[in-house]
């Protein structure tokens, strides 16, 4: 649809936004748009408020359609593109458009968040937002407003964006309906607009049934209340995006997809908000939450946020609680914010909480540092605000609203249902609020239809209270309103009577529906029933008394399940006999109301107390006395119920009357519309029929104005022209013509063969001919009377592609030919002085593409020109290069003059050139700017001969140690600050003065050490070699000496200076006390301030001389204290600190001056002690022992530690450092094993032990590289006889060529002790399937056989992949191998054990625990975890054959247990027939052991392997069933 087609409608606006940099990007969107489409534009570009755009003249050389600025008070048009202008702020209202002047503080400019925001409240739905190219986020939040509307929102597609800052917020943000390239969005704008102006046309169009069934069977979400048109929209849009014709193919399509079906239904949501959205509404509200939070009582404020979308409104309004909190002082106050929504996508994001800068731009910087925590790409919401709020999913149609609310806010979504569904949900929010609780609804929406619920506190911002309490529903009082006067009467006359009934009977009833819920009630009602304030509906069984409250809700319940009425028991209720019973209030299965009637009992006579039991009291009255009373409430129930129905019905007549009224007055209204429109569009096409004639008449007039227009037109031209006709007649001629060649009218209609023309023109016929022919132009050039003629022959054609004219003009270009020939000769001149010229020069055109350059610029940037010509300087050369030298192209094109700078270029390989250029711009004929020219030159060489020079006097300034230039006379030419710093001498006062004596003190420095004079021996060297350096003393100016290191430098002259002398020295005695301070530290503990490693090591080899010299016994004793690392962990390093150096101090005061206390580390101490025997080191190292398991006061804690010390001797335990230091470690981990709290004594055989397992570890990583770990095989068997092979336990065996066959009870502590154990079990398990695979390879049927894992290994996952992997590998089936743990491993609740556990039950690998009941055993696993044995330790299976019964009663407790879990039972190291016998007996399952075969090696396992018929296990019966 066009314009055209619909004259009276205004045309949609297009909000098109772009940094400086989106330029292209506009280019590339305008340039295919159609002026037809009832379309109007509006760009934004950022740019300077002082830059004089050109955006108008440019975008219109782009597009078709017209462009103009952006002006005050203006009505859009369609086809037209207005710009507006970057100081100026742009608005649309009631559609039109309005400027502002920018304010200063606003960036960018113009903004483009103000005028989409505008925009979304002025079109709604029918607002269109696109953002180009551009940095930054502008936009994004504008982009928001137009999608919460209804609206469409457009972004290029990041990556194709110059600059992608702009359109990736918007994408990051959500708030994007389409994501496309620039060029791609003409096509989509034209649909949307054909779509849009469908929808104006058919506002109400039909929506598929099945399309709203489709939605709410799958996707849960009922639309049917919502209003048709935006329904209709919604999927018409959705059509356009998935490129579907029709309706019905639309529908096949989401029943085919349920994805587009999931699309289609968050399209229709608009899960959209934003942060304060409209901020003079939230500025009311937060007056409004103030009031609240400090009027609060101690109940909990509750506030309901519906529709919450993606929680900015959520958490906006908990910043303003948190911020009313913080003001009147109630930190304490409990709130509570449920924030509901039906899309539990934008839920998932609301409860992440994170947003970008972008969305918080219209919150205060104070509560974004407050609230809010920043991330690397985000902002988080902080916990204050997480526990205020509550997220979930909650439908406003259909589920129960929160209850006790003090304020509710909805805004923007009552607006998408229609006025029935509206009236329902406000319903629902007065009944969920408190008395005098607070409504905040959307700008757009009302109250209309409940405008008794509610009053106004601030009708523009949509703040509303609460009135009454939430008894009845309002709209029963706007039916009873419009009852006509007999039928009220009627009614109250019923209610008087039904009053009377019940006074008289003394009974209280109560009308209740299906559900329970309370409709009526007459009677004592406030005796019986006690309803709560604030409530509309009410249940029977909440309200009634607690007396009767349980026999209510039996018989209520027996009555839904028999529909018979039922009669309840008497109970005494203040003094007097009550009977409950419960009925339907009509017969007919359709009414499903109930009554509830308490009706008094006659008081049992009065007797004396004395004469009467109290279970005569609680008798029944006699059915004499009964029956009358009975039938008298029966004929009362009847009429009761009839009276009830009644009143049903004559309520629901009213009810649809009052429909009925309500849709003939909206029937009438409607017609009235129509007539009303009808009526305008005639009067607009008679005055359509009037404004055309008068348009014919004058059309007509302006037909001959312009024919003779056209003829003084011809007769003012300069050179001949003739028209003829398709049979080559003259058809006219102008005066210049008939000058020419002395036309007379008679030449009219004459062929062009009898015209008298020059004989030049002889061929013309020919020509006229061929022009015809090929209905294209021709010219040439001819020379008459000596004068050189352009001859051109052009014909006319007409819409139809026909020749109907044949036009000849002859242009004398004598003079122009004699000016293009001196032209090419400047041409020349210039061209030769550009390619020879050593300045760089280049010509870009306007839009920034070069056209020329000179070889110097090609050969300095190593281009061709091929390469250069068509392309900008963006596409040529690094970013930073090019956006520096376009700046300085549009200032000179701005501000037409020269402009001179300097631009840096970088290479790929990070080197660094500098150009200085000049810009400027060269004009056309007629003044207008029409080339950019660029003269450029390498500076790059002088720039960095400046800066080094710079950096020279920089440093010689700034430097830190004194600097003297000396003139060849000796005398001191400048001093720098560091000079005066540090010799107190001024630059005045030692300019021209002698050097040495300010260099140098001749006094100090002779003094013991040099001869005098030595300052001139020192010059003399200096002028001989050029260079000295060295430490001398010197004396600053107030007499005080110091020491420093002189430089001494001379500078060879050029041919025309003399020699120069550099001095520089600096002040070292810091220097020298800070070595002194380091060589301290660097040998003592920071901590404690005894020895470290360092010093320990020097003195120890002192003491090991000493004693190797003397002949003496030197002890050294290595000390550490016992459980310190709990200290530190339960009351911190800092008393942990406190606790050592207490511990130094003890240590100092035992031993003599002359022994050494150092501290290695941690809490490890050693102690040298020189010069003494073994007693004497002994006591020592009682008396330390003793004295620090003494209590030590450390900040208020008594603290008890204890000590092991290890005592070695020099030179019997060890001869150096490293040998006595490990002799004494050894003797202290000894005395750890011992109990601790004791020092020991090295031994030899301790060295020998560590030998022993050193030797064991790298014996057994060589034997596994090297292969001498090999399997054997201990078959396992039924304990039945016969007994069958069913299985076999791997162990492993090593034999090593030095220490021969090692013992697993050897080298598995030492593998399990240094870590080598995941290496061993991860090998056996590689030996083990190789060894299986190599069996079923070999056709030999196995049965499963079991490995043995470490601990250790089954709490790293890498061994299960690694298990999996071999198996997969070698094509092992999973049912051949079985694992062995330990019950440590079982007890292990780590999550890598328990998940190891579950894959291999998962792949199928059976579980069993080894050596059962030695550990630690825990029932609960037994249970709990999938195993398949247990296997009873061979320590309980020896006791068996014994006559100790305990080992027997552990092994039947173990076989009972088993067997009750379904746990099969092996008996370990079988010996006896006597053990096999008792085993077999109570039911053990397998058993292995020497008694029937000892563990076998390859070979003979394998024989025994084929020779046994394997029996079907259990799990391979039920495989195979």
């Amino acid at each position: 649809m066009t314009a055209a087609s619909s004259p009276s409608a205004s045309p949609l606006v297009v909000g098109i936004g772009a940094s400086a940099g989106g330029l292209e990007a506009i280019s590339k969107l305008i340039k295919p748009l159609n002026p037809d489409m009832p379309l109007a534009y509006v760009v934004l570009q950022h740019v300077s408020p002082t830059h004089k755009s050109m955006l108008v003249d440019i975008l219109s050389r782009e597009t078709h359609l017209r462009v103009q600025r952006f002006e005050d008070n203006q009505k859009p048009e369609a086809g037209v593109i207005y710009v507006v202008p970057a100081h100026t702020s742009a608005l649309i209202k009631d559609g039109i458009f309005y400027t502002t002047p920018i304010k200063p503080h606003v960036g960018p400019k113009p903004c483009i968040n103000d005028f989409f925001i505008s925009l979304a409240a002025d079109a709604h739905e029918a607002a269109v937002g696109i953002v180009l190219s551009g940095t930054g986020s502008d936009g994004t939040a504008g982009l928001r407003a137009i999608m919460a509307a209804g609206g469409i929102t457009m972004v290029q597609t990041p990556a194709s964006a110059k600059y992608n800052g702009m359109p990736q917020s918007a994408v990051d943000a959500g708030v994007i309906d389409y994501v496309l390239d620039a060029e791609a969005m003409a096509p989509r704008l034209a649909e949307l607009a054909q779509l849009e102006y469908a929808s104006h046309e058919n506002s109400q169009a039909a929506v598929p049934d099945r399309l709203l069934s489709l939605l709410k069977e799958h996707r849960q979400l009922d639309f049917s209340g919502y209003k048709k048109g935006t329904l209709s929209r919604r999927i018409r849009r959705r059509l356009i995006a998935t490129n579907v014709a029709d309706m019905q193919q639309y529908l096949a399509l989401v029943e085919a997809s349920p994805s587009e079906l999931e699309q289609l239904g968050r399209d229709i949501l608009i899960s959209v908000t934003a942060f304060v959205r409209d901020r003079s509404a939230f500025d009311v509200l937060e007056s409004a939450i103030s009031t609240l939070i400090q009027d609060a009582g101690r109940e909990p404020v509750r506030i309901w946020v519906a529709g919450c979308a993606t929680g900015e409104e959520a958490y906006s309004i908990a910043v303003m609680i948190a911020e009313a909190k913080r003001r009147h002082g109630k930190a304490s106050r409990v709130v509570q914010i449920f924030a509901t929504d039906i899309d539990e996508d934008a839920l998932e994001v609301a409860r992440r909480g994170s947003y970008i800068g972008a969305a918080l731009e219209a919150l205060p910087p104070e509560w974004v540092e407050r609230y809010f925590i920043a991330t690397e790409h985000a902002f988080e919401v902080n916990k204050e605000l997480r526990d205020m709020v509550v997220f979930a999913k909650h439908n406003l149609v259909d589920d129960p609203p929160f209850l006790r609310l003090n304020l509710v806010s909805c805004r923007n979504v009552l607006i998408y249902f229609n006025n029935e569904l509206q009236q329902r949900v406000l319903q629902r929010f007065h009944f969920g609020l408190r008395a005098k609780g607070l409504l905040f609804l959307g700008r757009s929406e009302s109250i209309a239809q409940t405008e008794s619920l509610f009053a106004p506190l601030d009708r523009r911002e949509r703040l509303f209270r609460k009135l009454g309490e939430s008894r009845e529903v309002a709209v029963r009082s706007t039916q009873s309103a419009g009852e006509p006067p007999l039928r009220r009467q009627r009614d109250r006359d019923m209610q008087q009577l039904l009053a009377a009934l019940v006074a008289h009977m003394e009974a209280t009833v109560a009308l209740c529906d299906a559900q329970g819920g309370v409709l009526h009630t007459a009677g004592e009602v406030a005796k019986f029933l006690h309803f709560p304030a604030g409530r509309t509906q009410v249940g029977i069984g909440d309200v009634i008394n607690p007396a009767f409250r349980g026999e209510l809700m039996a018989m209520l319940h027996q009555f839904q399940k028999q529909r018979e009425p039922q009669l309840g028991r008497r109970r005494r209720f203040e003094d007097r006999w009550w009977r409950l019973s419960v009925r339907g209030l009509s017969e007919g299965d359709d009414d499903r109301r109930v009554l509830v009637i308490l009706t008094p009992n006659p008081m049992v006579e009065s007797v004396p107390s004395s004469d009467i039991s109290l279970e005569q009291l609680m008798e029944p009255l006699p059915l004499d006395k009964g029956n009358s009373l009975e039938d008298e409430l029966i004929a009362t129930r009847e009429h009761l119920q009839a009276l009830l129905e009644e009143l049903a019905t004559t309520n629901e007549e009213m009810q649809s009357l009052n429909e009925e009224a309500q849709a003939s007055n909206e029937e009438l209204q409607a017609t009235n519309e129509e007539m009303e429109a009808a009526n305008e569009e005639l009067q607009a096409t008679n005055e359509e029929l009037i404004s055309l004639n008068e348009e014919l008449n004058v059309k007509t007039s302006e037909l001959t104005k312009l024919n003779e227009e056209y003829t003084y037109l011809y007769d003012a031209l300069d050179f001949p022209l003739l028209v003829f006709d398709t049979d080559h007649c003259l058809k006219r001629y102008n005066a210049p013509a008939a000058r020419y060649f002395n036309f007379r009218p008679t030449a009219l209609q004459r062929h062009v063969s009898g015209l008298k023309l020059p004989s030049a023109l002889n061929t013309l016929e020919e020509q006229l001919a061929s022009v015809m022919a090929s209905g294209m132009p021709e010219e040439d050039v001819i020379e008459v009377e000596g004068r050189l003629l352009q001859r051109v022959l052009t014909p006319g054609v007409s819409r139809d592609g026909n020749v109907e004219l044949l036009i000849v003009t002859l242009m004398d270009i004598t003079d122009l030919s004699h000016v293009q020939a001196k032209l090419r000769q400047s041409q020349a001149q210039l061209h030769a002085l550009m390619e020879n010229s050593t300045v760089m020069m280049a010509l870009k055109d306007l839009n920034g593409h070069y056209t020329f350059a000179n070889p110097q610029f090609l050969n300095t940037f190593g281009l061709s020109k091929d390469e250069l010509v068509g392309h900008n300087p963006f596409e040529l050369f690094p970013e930073t290069y090019a956006s520096s030298i376009w700046t300085c192209d549009l200032e000179a094109l701005r501000y037409q003059r020269m402009v001179k700078a300097e631009h840096i270029l970088t290479s790929p390989e990070g080197g660094v050139r500098i150009f200085s250029s000049v810009h400027q711009v060269l004009r056309d004929e007629q003044g207008h700017p029409n080339l950019i020219l660029t003269e450029a030159e390498d500076i790059t060489a002088r720039k960095q001969a400046e800066r080094e020079m710079q950096v020279a006097a920089k440093v010689y300034e700034q430097a830190g140690e004194a600097i003297v230039v000396i003139n060849a006379l000796g005398n001191i030419q400048s001093v720098n600050a560091a000079f005066t710093r540090i010799t107190g001498f001024s630059a005045h006062q030692v300019l021209n003065t002698p050097a040495l004596t300010l260099l140098y003190s001749e006094q100090e420095n002779g003094q013991d050490s040099e001869p005098p004079g030595s300052c001139h021996i020192v010059w003399e060297l200096v002028q001989q070699h050029g260079y000295w350096q060295g430490e001398v003393w010197n004396r600053r100016q107030d007499g005080t000496l110091f020491s420093q290191w002189l430089t001494l430098n001379s500078i060879e002259p050029d041919s025309h200076e003399e020699t120069l002398y550099v001095a520089v020295f600096s002040d070292i005695t810091h220097i020298k006390e800070s070595q002194q301070h380091a060589e301290y530290l660097a040998t003592h503990d920071a901590l404690t301030g005894l020895p470290n490693r360092t010093l320990f090591q020097d003195r120890l080899q002192v003491a090991i001389a000493h004693a190797r010299r003397n002949d003496q016994i030197s002890a050294l004793m290595f000390l550490d204290l016992d459980n310190f690392k709990s200290i530190n962990d339960t009351l911190g390093h800092d008393v942990g600190d406190e606790l050592l150096i207490q511990v130094a101090g003890r240590l100092r005061e035992l031993v003599r001056e002359m022994d050494t206390v150092a501290r290695l580390g941690g809490d490890e101490f050693t102690i040298i002690v020189t010069d003494t025997t073994i007693e004497g080191a002994e006591q020592v190292a009682k008396r330390i022992v003793d004295s620090l398991a003494k209590p030590y006061e450390v900040r208020r804690h008594s603290l008890f530690v204890t000590s092991s010390v290890g005592v070695a001797f020099c030179p019997d335990d060890g001869d150096d450092v490293a040998g006595l230091t490990k002799a004494a470690d050894t003797a202290m981990y000894r005395a750890k094993e011992n109990g601790r709290d004791r020092f020991e004594l090295f031994k030899p055989e301790l060295q020998e032990r560590l030998m022993r397992d050193v030797a064991i570890e790298h014996a057994l990583r060589e034997g596994m590289e090297q292969g001498r770990l090999r399997l054997v095989y201990q078959p396992k068997f039924t304990s039945a006889s016969p007994n069958r092979l069913v299985g076999a336990e791997a162990l492993l065996r090593w034999s090593d060529p030095v220490l021969g066959d090692v013992s697993p009870t050897d080298f598995i502590p030492v593998a399990e002790a240094t870590g080598l154990i995941l290496e061993l079990d991860r090998h056996v398990a590689l030996l083990l399937i190789t060894q299986l695979a190599q069996w079923l390879a070999d056709g030999v049927c196995l049965p499963p056989v079991a490995m043995n894992v470490s601990a250790r290994s089954f709490q790293e996952e890498r061994f299960i992949s690694h298990l999996f992997t071999c198996l997969k590998q070698y094509r092992v089936p999973h049912e051949l191998i079985q694992v062995e743990i330990t019950e440590s491993t079982l007890v292990d609740r780590s999550s890598a054990a328990l998940g190891n556990i579950e894959k291999l039950r998962e792949a199928g690998i059976k579980l069993a625990v080894d050596d059962f009941g030695t550990g630690y055993s825990s029932l609960a696993y037994l249970k709990r975890l999938p195993l398949a044995e247990l296997k009873i330790d061979k320590s309980f299976v020896d006791g068996l054959d014994s006559a100790d019964e305990s080992d027997q009663a552990i092994a039947l407790a173990i076989l009972g247990m088993a067997k009750a879990l379904n746990i099969r039972t092996v008996g370990e190291g079988v010996e006896t027939h006597s053990q096999l016998s008792w085993l077999t007996a109570n039911g053990c399952d397998y058993v292995q052991g020497y008694l029937l075969s000892r563990p076998l090696p390859l070979a003979e396992f394998t024989v025994l392997a084929k020779a046994h018929v394997l029996p079907l296990s259990n799990d391979d019966m039920e495989r195979k069933s």
